[in-house]
């Protein structure tokens, strides 16, 4: 774990300058592009903004610390927002590099921001939780919440989807794997099923390492939070 402040706020100054240059192509801003608000029902940018507002509180406490000359220590602000938000872009690196990998390549600025969407960004906010965060506060039960956003978003999308007209012109399913009306309701639940699974295990291994500590070179583990 890494806790001289100056090293962490220059790494999510790099993060923060990355996600806001994906969030912008995103939107369309960049050259040639058109812009439109489409890119919000895509988990990816919904996710890439949670961790860009999430990084943005945080960084402001790391700035305060700074300009006080606290220069040593970990994150301590939103930590269970933050742990909700790492599984939530993990999950975005895993499904776009697994799932849909035929969209990895793309020409131009929209290539620029696949890679940072899901490529750098996701892997920059996951290590910034793990080697600058303070450790065990997580839960048990914070691997079942921290699938609530994304079965929210689920929710979002189908029901958007059962309401738009039949003559929407437009994206209805941005997802193959929530796609009603190819594989059909229950192809899509067996989808979500899967996901949720994963959610949880990937949750699940973070919480075993946030109970992990290394101390007098011997690896401890905590089931409890440390008392102060």
């Amino acid at each position: 774990m890494i806790k001289d402040r100056v090293i962490q706020l220059i790494y999510r100054i790099i993060f923060l300058t990355l996600s806001l240059l994906g969030l912008i192509e995103s939107f369309g801003l960049f050259a040639n592009q058109k812009f439109g608000f489409e890119c919000l029902i895509y988990y990816t940018t919904l996710s890439n903004l949670l961790c860009f507002i999430v990084m943005i509180i945080v960084s402001v406490q790391n700035v305060k610390d700074v300009k006080n000359k606290n220069l040593s220590g970990c994150n301590e602000k939103i930590t269970k927002l933050k742990f909700y938000s790492t599984i939530a872009i993990l999950v975005t690196f895993l499904v776009y590099n697994i799932l849909l990998t035929d969209n990895m390549f793309h020409p131009g600025w929209n290539n620029l921001g696949n890679l940072t969407k899901h490529i750098f960004c996701p892997l920059l906010f996951v290590f910034d939780f793990i080697l600058f965060d303070k450790h065990h506060s997580i839960k048990w039960y914070d691997c079942l919440l921290c699938a609530g956003l994304p079965m929210l978003y689920v929710l979002f999308i189908l029901v958007r989807g059962a309401l738009l007209p039949a003559d929407f012109v437009g994206t209805i399913y941005p997802y193959f794997f929530l796609n009603v009306s190819e594989l059909g309701l229950g192809g899509v639940l067996l989808w979500v099923l899967i996901l949720f699974v994963v959610f949880i295990l990937i949750a699940g291994l973070f919480y075993l390492y946030d109970k992990i500590e290394i101390e007098n070179k011997k690896l401890k583990f905590y089931l409890e939070k440390k008392s102060s």
